[in-house]
């Protein structure tokens, strides 16, 4: 009995500290170079997601051969009639102008007073005026600086080259029917390219984790850290080329969250 007493008194500490359930770490998925001209899908077929995507070639309609042209036969020339001079009309005598009338000056109509109500609702339409055109401003900015990510996104993917030629546009575990690129993949990607660090500026390789939330137009509403590296320098460059972010060059299939690691090795070693 001693002996028993004995050897539970030393296994309590011990268990004591094992969990009775282990805790899932969240896998870390893989990353992959993506061409940012791709369309992003729901679910992308298997392939390369940084191939270009194919051209269709446009398709040449054969012209008809012009059928030969029929000679028409030549028309006699018609006698020409010889003109008669008419006779000269006789020129009626100009009539004297009247004396011109004084025209009456119009008097000015009295203007119509203006209600309080009138001016109040003049107001509210020349603010809604303001606000519409302000809206409208709003929506060309934002296409503007859309197009202008596009075209620096093509830029950017035209520099990318894939290691299996003529490969389909797709993801490399990709298991759906759609020719694009996943979601995550390409938003990590894009922060990619908005980013900018030496890496003389960090020792080590520290890791970053944060979640981004974007709506269905591309826009990024908020984001949030879960994790930061420890290191200031490393971390401050995730968070501006973040910021660089707001804005994806094409939209989303939906409203979506990521969840993203920023790994310095990893973003580094890219091609």
């Amino acid at each position: 009995m001693l002996l028993v007493s004995l050897l539970l008194h030393l296994l309590l500490p011990i268990l004591s500290y094992i969990p009775f359930f282990s805790q899932q770490a969240l896998e870390k998925p893989p990353v992959y170079r993506v061409n940012l001209v791709n369309k992003i899908v729901k679910n992308p077929q298997a392939g390369r997601p940084e191939a270009a995507p194919v051209k269709k070639k446009p398709v040449v309609k054969s012209k008809p051969k012009p059928k030969p042209a029929v000679k028409p036969k030549p028309i006699p020339p018609k006698p020409k009639p010889v003109p008669v001079k008419p006779k000269p009309k006789p020129i009626p005598p100009k009539p004297k102008p009247e004396p011109a009338k004084p025209k009456p000056i119009p008097k000015p109509e009295p203007k119509p007073a203006v209600s309080k109500v009138q001016e109040n609702t003049l107001q509210q339409r020349l603010q809604q005026m303001r606000a519409t055109q302000e809206r409208k401003a709003s929506e060309q900015a934002r296409k503007d600086r859309i197009a202008t990510l596009k075209a620096a996104a093509l830029a950017e993917s035209s520099k990318i080259k894939s290691p299996i030629t003529a490969a389909p546009v797709g993801m490399v575990d990709g298991k759906g029917d759609e020719a694009g690129v996943s979601a995550i993949a390409f938003v990590q990607e894009f922060i990619q390219q908005q980013w900018n660090f030496s890496k003389y500026q960090a020792s080590g390789n520290p890791e970053a984790e944060a979640k981004l939330f974007y709506n269905a137009e591309g826009t990024l509403l908020h984001y949030k850290f879960i994790k930061k590296s420890g290191n200031s320098a490393f971390d401050e460059s995730l968070t501006r080329a973040i910021a660089k972010s707001k804005q994806l060059p094409q939209p989303l299939p939906e409203s979506m969250e990521f969840h993203i690691f920023f790994n310095l090795k990893d973003m580094l070693d890219r091609p």
